[in-house]
């Protein structure tokens, strides 16, 4: 790979995709989007591939989108919203299992990200949340597989009401799956489920979860069409436009 913002490796029949931008808090930007989909084509090449574990490199999971690349045009932010779409489906649709090691934060669109992983390990302070409402922007993205994991109702409040929550209510819900007490121990603890799947076979694995995808909606385009284009379409509009302005101006 020639995208600096991810490191992909793999280990016998491990993958590992680390998102490598720790000064913006691994901030989902173009290039990064541009490595997360050329490292998961990587991955799903490779038949023998037991399980994909994402993790970040630096001080949070993801700090969600890079707004900075946006400041000055919000075609940018429609851009994001698609590329957040591709995704969301190209990691619930990764024909392995992907365990997601989340530390210290997973905002916006790294909780888009974590909702389709398949498990999820996390500390009890790790933030989870959806605070974008104040910028003018919809997080109906990521409906799909977050209702999944925690239900209609529970999808609704974190959705609209636009309040962080910390690992343990995460937990709780259902976002998140295998609990630690510390960031320290949630990489060694992803990694054990790692290796214990690594023991598996990879053909079972791939079949239980494609099964999984086919009774829950996983596969379904028009559940994930329909969130993106509605979500994009109100990133360009000018009340997005001066949300943005008025944030960026309380920021200086």
């Amino acid at each position: 790979m020639q995208n600096n913002l991810i490191e992909l490796s793999f280990d016998k029949n491990i993958a590992k995709i680390m998102l490598n931008d720790p000064e913006r808090r691994n901030a989902l930007s173009i290039t990064m989007f541009d490595g997360l989909d050329e490292a998961l084509k990587e991955v799903s090449k490779r038949n023998n591939t037991n399980v994909l574990l994402i993790c970040g490199n630096g001080k949070a999971f993801c700090s969600g989108f890079d707004l900075a690349a946006a400041k000055d045009d919000l075609s940018v932010l429609e851009q994001f919203i698609i590329r957040l779409s591709t995704l969301i489906r190209s990691l619930r649709r990764l024909q392995c299992p992907v365990v997601a090691a989340v530390h210290k934060a997973a905002i916006a669109g790294g909780c888009a990200a974590v909702s389709a992983c398949d498990i999820v390990v996390a500390s009890t302070n790790t933030k989870f949340g959806y605070p974008v409402h104040k910028l003018g922007v919809s997080p109906a993205v990521n409906i799909a597989t977050l209702q999944q994991a925690i239900g209609p109702g529970a999808t609704r409040s974190l959705l609209m009401g636009g309040e962080l929550i910390d690992g343990k209510t995460a937990h709780h819900l259902g976002l998140v799956h295998h609990l630690v007490e510390t960031d320290d121990e949630v990489l060694a603890k992803a990694n054990e489920i790692c290796e214990t799947l690594a023991k598996q076979s990879p053909q079972a694995l791939q079949v239980t979860k494609k099964w999984l995808n086919e009774l829950d909606g996983s596969d379904d385009d028009d559940l994930f069409d329909g969130p993106r284009d509605g979500s994009a379409e109100i990133a360009q509009s000018q009340e997005a436009a001066e949300m943005l302005d008025k944030f960026w101006a309380n920021k200086q």
